[in-house]
């Protein structure tokens, strides 16, 4: 699967965006026949070319002389409208009749493949920046990747659509956040949409990334991929937690902080839903079987491992609300970990593979300590280890992390690697420049939430500013 064309929230640069009619970036021709046509509720208005450049998908079965692809674009759109409110969300701010009338005015123009929508804020507030807005979509949906055509209409009217429900608590939301819980949104609406597991699958190409770190310059594929955090936090404390997080962004200026504070107000912690979270992301592709995942893990997935081989010695840099992943080609024995220094802030997890190579549940999880700890006498076979900062630190910690034999973990360590199963303080080689003084470390995991109902996958590259 590969993400297909993106959708993003575009903010206004003056007074009000311009919109398809007026003119700007997608917009119709001098020469195109523009109309429009209400949804059944009213709620929901779409306006598109009867002949000319932007000339909508043709075809009109029940012969009402309206499209049935406005149609059901009218159709569609007032049902996700419907759906948002009927989960709690606020209704997108009404445009004060700016297309005629109070209704969320959808323009149907031919992206010419470089694009399939996008939402822009037109009108908004000052403090905070709560915008009313209008959305435009491909006109006819020719040559694109999409399933069909009732699968793209679902897609970006529920994308879409979130982003204006955003801009009615705060238009100026980080990208990460905005494109991520708008992908959410797409599942909230169809669970049976292949575009939210397409941006998942991008999510485990890049996990060694800070979840509010996307790359820089125009919004790329990791801010839309942010989804699976998205889900996991709503399947752990149910879909009113994206609600509230929204409604924090309004008064807050922190919104890692603020997500922090509402975990641990529900009972949980961002550590451990974190470190969780991290664990059930290798249970994912062809790695997914007994160990705790999604209900859809088998379609995304599985992440890259950072190293690999009979031993790890990783020189690496743990991000925050990032995760690292390794493989031990293990020839039998005992098995150690250590970190150059104590990393009490890192949380690791040893697992195991089946016979069918399913990753299996940890078989231990440890905090970073520069004591050696045993992590038992393990058959010969391939294991992963699983290493995330969970934590919302302002820096990186860059640490030394050996897994291996008793030898492998003297690079971090030490030579003695004698004791009980977490090891003794060994002695330090000189030269070596490690702490050999580290406190038990303690487990900061949980057990995983059981998932909702099972999903599929799919989508594309991005172009600018819009979908």
């Amino acid at each position: 699967m590969s993400p297909l064309f993106l959708a993003t929230l575009l903010l206004p640069s003056a007074a009000h965006a311009q919109r398809p009619t007026e003119g700007g970036l997608f917009s119709f021709d001098d020469t195109d026949v523009v109309t429009s046509a209400d949804s059944p509720g009213g709620t929901v208005r779409v306006w598109y070319s009867v002949d000319g450049p932007n000339l909508v998908k043709q075809g009109d079965d029940d012969a009402n002389g309206v499209p049935d692809y406005v149609e059901e674009v009218g159709t569609t759109a007032e049902d996700v409208l419907a759906a948002y409110a009927d989960n709690g969300f606020r209704a997108p701010l009404s445009d004060g009749g700016r297309g005629g009338s109070d209704a969320m005015d959808v323009y149907l123009v031919d992206f010419g493949g470089n694009a399939d929508g996008n939402y822009s804020a037109e009108v908004c507030s000052a403090s905070p920046s709560q915008c009313s807005g209008f959305f435009i979509m491909e006109n006819d949906f020719s040559g694109y990747g999409y399933a069909n055509l009732s699968t793209a209409i679902r897609v970006l009217t529920s994308h879409e659509l979130f982003h204006a429900v955003q801009a009615a608590y705060n238009a100026d939301i980080e990208v990460w956040f905005s494109e991520g819980t708008a992908v959410w949104a797409e599942d909230l609406y169809d669970a049976e949409n292949n575009d939210f597991l397409a941006f998942c699958d991008a999510y485990l190409e890049d996990t060694g990334r800070s979840l509010n770190e996307p790359p820089a310059g125009p919004v790329p594929v990791f801010a839309y991929a942010t989804a699976l955090w998205w889900w996991y936090l709503s399947d752990a404390y149910g879909d009113d937690v994206i609600n509230e997080l929204l409604e924090a962004s309004e008064t807050g200026d922190d919104l890692l902080a603020d997500m922090a504070d509402i975990e641990a107000a529900r009972g949980g912690s961002l550590a451990i839903d974190f470190s969780t979270f991290a664990r059930w992301n290798i249970a994912t592709g062809r790695f997914s079987g007994p160990a705790d995942s999604y209900p859809y893990a088998s379609r995304i997935g599985p992440p890259v491992a950072e190293a690999s081989g009979a031993a790890i010695v990783d020189d690496n840099r743990y991000y925050p609300l990032a995760t690292t992943y390794y493989t031990l080609e293990h020839g039998g024995g005992e098995v150690w970990f250590a970190t150059e220094a104590d990393a009490p802030e890192l949380a690791f997890s040893l697992h195991g593979t089946t016979a069918d190579g399913d990753i299996t549940e940890a078989i231990e999880t440890f905090a970073g300590a520069a004591t050696p700890r045993l992590l038992g006498d393990l058959p010969a076979g391939d294991y992963w280890l699983v290493g995330s900062n969970p934590t919302l630190a302002e820096d990186s910690t860059k640490v030394l992390m050996c897994l291996g034999s008793a030898e492998d973990v003297t690079a971090c360590a030490g030579a003695d690697t004698g004791g009980e199963e977490t090891g003794d303080t060994p002695e330090t080689p000189e030269g070596c420049g490690c702490n050999g003084a580290g406190a038990e470390p303690g487990a900061i995991w949980a057990v995983g939430l059981a998932g909702m109902a099972l999903l599929t996958g799919r989508r594309r590259a991005y172009l600018g500013d819009a979908r």
